[in-house]
């Protein structure tokens, strides 16, 4: 009688390894006779997973585990005199694909000149300007924080460039971040990288993307490629001209005139000036010397800045800032809000911790 073994969508190669108690290494062999190129670490999908089973001839079925749905977040309707707001964009991809490449270029190009200094450090979120409009970047650290992100406010993504490299196609992670894009339902954008590169064949990778019912437009569906290079700058423009023509469509928009809330994308400690956070402001304006409450601790805004550290006195929706004040370091994810007295802080973080 076969074992019946639950898995993921996706899970990997050692994981599943481990699961069927065979070396890694005969897994491997297996993936690489069926024309599966993928090493330990890397994650593959439960059809995959399924017939690589078959062709072992393990006394063992696979079911699908049906994941927990996360809780739905409240959704805010926006009023009848809600602002246009700029679009946020997600950028998720295979590692190796050149997703920092992309971000490094974009962000390069683009920043204003008084931010370059910060181009080295990571940045959970920055604003550019294109055509004088500007467009929120979220740099997702691998797929858990998108998921969290996700979970907690999909609403706060409006649309995700995934990044596939011409010459090497989709691979698991990028059938991984195209369905997380999908349950988030937000719109995609791939953006085919290195075309500068010989063997980059953007035909091939179309026709892939069809077979996970991404249809091109030119073959009748909604989706948009953008062959570019992140290393030539080629085609740069015209991904960020997409972004804000999926934006102008979707008619973004979000309340400036109400206290201002959002997320923590990002939080750690800073010598001389404690815990520090990055938010993204969902609604509202975010000023110097509000009282904020993020989970189970609060702030008085001391320092508000742009995320590459540039001061600035207040923020709208759309917008990450950076944060100093808060007693304690708030935690990923946590939703902040503005409350009118540091009584009313205190007493509402104590609650929620």
């Amino acid at each position: 009688m076969a074992t019946i073994i639950q898995i993921e969508d996706m899970i990997t190669v050692g994981d599943l390894a481990e699961k069927l108690m065979l070396p890694v290494t005969k897994l491997i062999t297996e993936l690489m006779k069926n024309g599966i190129m993928a090493t330990v670490n890397e994650r593959i999908d439960f059809d995959t997973a399924q017939i690589i089973v078959g062709e072992l001839d393990l006394e063992v079925e696979l079911q699908r585990k049906q994941a927990a749905e996360p809780a739905a977040r409240e959704r805010h309707a926006v009023s009848e005199t809600a602002e246009p707001r700029p679009p946020v964009v997600a950028v998720m991809g295979h590692v190796d694909h050149g997703k920092t490449s992309l971000l490094d270029a974009i962000r390069g190009a683009h920043v204003a000149q008084g931010e370059v200094g910060g181009i080295t450090q990571h940045i959970a979120a920055y604003q550019i300007e294109h055509k004088d409009r500007p467009v929120t970047f979220l740099d997702t650290p691998g797929h858990e924080a998108f998921a969290a992100l996700r979970e907690h406010g999909a609403q706060l993504t409006d649309v995700v460039i995934i990044v596939v490299a011409a010459d090497d196609g989709i691979k698991p992670q990028t059938v991984e971040a195209i369905r997380f894009a999908r349950k988030a339902g937000v719109k995609i954008i791939v953006a085919a990288n290195k075309i500068d590169k010989e063997g980059a064949d953007v035909n091939r990778l179309k026709q892939q993307l069809s077979e996970q019912d991404l249809l091109v437009e030119e073959w009748g569906g909604d989706t948009i490629v953008v062959p570019v290079s992140a290393k030539t700058g080629q085609g740069i423009d015209n991904l960020l001209d997409m972004v804000l023509l999926v934006a102008d469509v979707e008619d973004l928009r979000a309340d400036a005139a109400v206290p201002a809330r959002g997320l923590i994308i990002e939080s750690h400690m800073e010598q001389g000036r404690g815990p520090v956070a990055d938010a993204l402001i969902e609604a509202g304006t975010l000023e110097r010397g509000q009282f904020i409450v993020a989970g189970g601790t609060y702030a008085r805004i001391r320092n508000l800045e742009t995320t590459a550290g540039k001061p600035i006195k207040s923020a709208g929706p759309s917008t990450p800032v950076r944060i100093s004040g808060f007693k304690h370091l708030p935690e990923f994810a946590d939703e902040f809000s503005v409350v009118t007295d540091e009584r009313t802080a205190r007493h509402q973080a104590t609650a929620f911790a």
